[in-house]
């Protein structure tokens, strides 16, 4: 089994983004939980190191464009055949969250709110580029709160171990500040993928996924700083979009430019998103292999994803070191299998029963279930698309059923403390008044 690893100086300035503000006043340590907001999957800015060029979040002048070789290797996770995931290291790095999206449609500039009203609601004071809020200081009654932004392609028991490391350095700095050495509970507030992050790390803290199929030693290691885990439209079974983000990529609108399925299948994140197969999303599967989303036939039967065979150009442009066409099919089935992987071993962490948590920890689900929302899909060899046969409750990218990770028992691993409906939309959610009354409430504090 692999240990956590001490952190470099690169993954020291990887994090910068994510480090606590240094403008916050003395609090008194009897004050209400400090609270913490995780975003979700594309919800942190990306930008090249060379140059801190955008790469993801910002499409305005000199962005990187991933239909260039260099704007899709900056984006894109390097591959390296026999090379473990955690060992792969990209060009670009995060640079905090995404609190507006900043581009041009037909020519005008405009910026569209992403995490800036949740951050806002909670009292986030935000130090990127993408999210400035100005007010007052802080009554000295009033808690603190922090975003963490981490980059959501990396496998994400990878990104648990960053928050770790960023709920260390944070409850440090909120000591120093409080002239105390009492330990610190943070409420957390974390919308869709960083639902997950915010899982793993609970039950988990710093370990990483072993290389082996053992899952990692279930501790409540990371339950020990958190009091009140809000989890917002988060895929706790998995959501049927990523297998169409896998086949088919992310389509172009009027801010950003398309990105292909090579691209985004370099990104371990994608694949542990994926359904769950005893939830049976599949229609018409005749054999196991055709039925598992995790094993490698799957995908190479149906020439689907990374290495479909249409897509040999995209390739050429995403791993242009790689010499010929048949040595970069056989490096992305590598990655593949890889990503497959990890997928099996994280899904199986994140299902298993979770007994023992502690008395103090409190999980509260907010989830959308008035929108139609994919529940089955099928497809062939040589289509180029999926096609949704079935739907069912959700916010219109998560089941209902997959974020309260419901069993045909009707039982969840997960001890929910209360669940709560909203009509939204998956990001919806984070804009709507009824969140934000009752997740205020929850953490006892005042609308700003």
């Amino acid at each position: 089994m692999r240990q956590w690893r001490q952190p470099t100086a690169a993954d020291e300035g990887a994090q910068t983004a994510s480090r606590p503000a240094t403008r916050l006043p003395v609090r008194d340590p009897t004050t209400r939980n400090p609270v913490i907001v995780i975003p979700g999957v594309l919800g942190s800015k990306l930008v090249a190191e060379a140059d801190s060029r955008s790469v993801w979040g910002e499409w305005r002048t000199g962005f990187s464009d991933p239909a260039s070789g260099e704007g899709a290797q900056l984006l894109g996770l390097p591959i390296e055949y026999g090379t473990p995931l955690d060992e792969l290291r990209g060009q670009s790095r995060v640079d905090g969250t995404l609190g507006k999206v900043r581009g041009y449609i037909a020519g005008m500039p405009v910026k569209i709110t992403a995490y800036g009203d949740v951050m806002s609601a909670m009292g986030v004071e935000s130090y990127s580029d993408t999210f400035r809020r100005d007010r007052e200081k802080d009554s000295a009654s009033e808690a603190a709160a922090f975003e963490f932004s981490y980059d959501w392609r990396r496998s994400l028991d990878e990104c648990a171990a960053d928050f770790a490391e960023f709920v260390a350095r944070t409850s440090r700095f909120l000591q120093i500040q409080r002239r105390s050495s009492e330990p610190i509970r943070f409420d957390v507030v974390a919308h869709s993928m960083g639902g997950l992050v915010l899982r793993y790390f609970l039950q988990y803290g710093r370990q990483l996924l072993p290389y082996d199929d053992a899952t990692p030693r279930l501790t409540w290691a990371g339950a020990a700083h958190i009091e009140k885990a809000v989890i917002v439209g988060t895929p706790n079974a998995g959501s049927l979009t990523m297998i169409e983000r896998l086949v088919q990529g992310i389509p172009s609108n009027p801010l950003h430019p398309t990105y292909g399925p090579v691209l985004l299948g370099t990104f371990p994140s994608g694949y542990q998103m994926l359904p769950r197969n005893r939830h049976q999303p599949c229609a018409g599967a005749s054999t196991q292999a055709e039925d598992d989303l995790l094993n490698p036939d799957f995908w190479l039967s149906r020439d689907w994803g990374i290495t479909a065979s249409w897509l040999k150009e995209e390739r050429a442009r995403q791993f242009p070191d790689i010499d010929n066409q048949a040595d970069r099919i056989e490096a992305a089935e590598d990655h593949l299998r890889k990503c497959l992987f990890s997928a099996r071993r994280f899904q199986a962490a994140m299902d298993q029963p979770a007994p023992g948590a502690p008395e103090h920890l409190q999980f509260h689900l907010f989830l959308g279930e008035a929108q139609k929302t994919a529940r089955c899909f099928s497809g062939t060899r040589g289509d180029r698309t999926v096609r949704w046969t079935d739907y069912g409750p959700g916010d219109g990218t998560v089941l209902a059923s997959s974020a309260k990770l419901s069993e045909a028992d009707g039982e969840s691993p997960i001890p929910w403390r209360s669940i709560n409906t909203l009509k939204s939309n998956h990001m919806g959610l984070l804009k709507d008044p009824a969140l934000f009354t009752a997740v205020l409430a929850l953490l006892g504090r005042k609308a700003s």
